[in-house]
């Protein structure tokens, strides 16, 4: 199935990565792993601009609903999927960091692209913003599952690339989250104080 995916182009192609994000979504482990091996880094890049766009409507659908479409465009569809790619390579930096310090190297990858490709395809739970326009109770309890769901699945990732331990991955998890989540609300934060306000999005406020 990967050499296909390398070989192809076209809807062949397309329908791959569409089965990679749909594993990815569905935590299987073996596609973090195929993905730091055998993707492309523009691929993730692209990826995360994609599933950041599920945050981003969400984002709009709430300006949008308190009576400001332009702001929520400027914010949700621009902003936010500039923002993410930015926390994304941060916390795929400091999770291959962190890695090299407590991996074993004949166990995972050593290279930073393929930690960052990995955690790319863990950007999928983001897709779940989508669904901003239900009922406000019912989304906040979606913003909350995605964040949960994104941890799990880049807890994956980092096992599957970096060859720890549960316990292992799990302190690379945290200390990568804190790096992701302080990128996301100190670049909205800076957005802010040079005049785009209240920019500060729930993905900002819940970030991974």
């Amino acid at each position: 199935m990967v050499a296909r995916s390398t070989a192809g182009a076209g809807p062949g192609r397309s329908h791959t990565l569409t089965r990679r994000l749909l594993d990815a979504v569905l935590l299987e482990r073996s596609v973090y792993r195929s993905a730091a091996l055998h993707g492309r880094n523009v691929e993730a890049a692209v990826v995360v601009v994609v599933v950041s766009m599920g945050l981003g409507v969400g984002t709009f659908v709430g300006w949008a609903l308190a009576g400001s479409p332009p702001k929520g465009l400027l914010v949700g569809i621009i902003v936010e999927p500039i923002v993410t790619l930015a926390a994304w390579l941060g916390g795929s930096a400091t999770a291959w960091l962190a890695g090299r310090r407590l991996g074993s190297p004949d166990r995972g990858v050593t290279g930073f692209w393929p930690v960052a490709r990995a955690l790319a395809l863990a950007q999928t739970p983001n897709l779940i913003g989508l669904l901003a326009v239900l009922p406000v109770p019912y989304r906040s309890g979606l913003w909350l599952l995605a964040r949960l769901w994104l941890l799990i699945a880049s807890s994956s990732a980092i096992r599957e690339t970096l060859g720890l331990s549960e316990g292992r991955a799990l302190s690379v998890l945290l200390v990568s989250a804190a790096v992701y989540a302080a990128l996301l609300i100190g670049i909205f934060g800076a957005l802010s104080l040079v005049g785009v306000d209240g920019v500060l999005s729930i993905s900002g406020g819940l970030a991974l």
